[in-house]
């Protein structure tokens, strides 16, 4: 399962696991829990070296993502259709609302969920004028 992580906000020891396969989030915590489910969702033995390089690219950048992508000058990311119930579909999650989207589907909060992201259209892009 290929994992991205996301630092909530650079003052805040608060990561999130991004599943890139679903586009979905599957793990929020603090540093030392995020290693730690690093390496179980890993599935091997992860060097203990890659975990905490993940983390400080996510420190530095926001985003474990080498390039950058969903860091800290990012819109959002998308969430994939997974999240939701099926009339729902695909969103776009503002960044702003990244860890309260997440502590909303820890417990089922879909109504929450749903008011903290952006409709997608067709084309991919984002409906709803953002």
């Amino acid at each position: 399962m290929s994992l991205v992580v996301f630092k909530t906000a650079p003052d805040r020891d608060c990561y999130v696991l991004f599943q890139t396969v679903n586009d979905c989030p599957v793990f929020i915590g603090d540093r030392a829990k995020t290693a730690v489910r690093l390496c179980i969702e890993a599935e091997t033995a992860v060097a203990e070296a890659a975990v905490a390089g993940k983390l400080d690219r996510a420190d530095q950048t926001g985003t474990s993502y080498s390039d950058g992508e969903g860091g800290w000058g990012a819109e959002g990311v998308m969430v994939g259709e997974y999240m939701f119930p099926s009339d729902v579909g695909s969103r776009f999650l503002p960044r702003a609302n990244l860890e309260e989207f997440v502590r909303a589907a820890a417990v089922g909060d879909v109504e929450r969920m749903v008011e903290l992201s952006v409709e997608m259209e067709e084309s991919g892009s984002v409906g709803g004028g953002v």
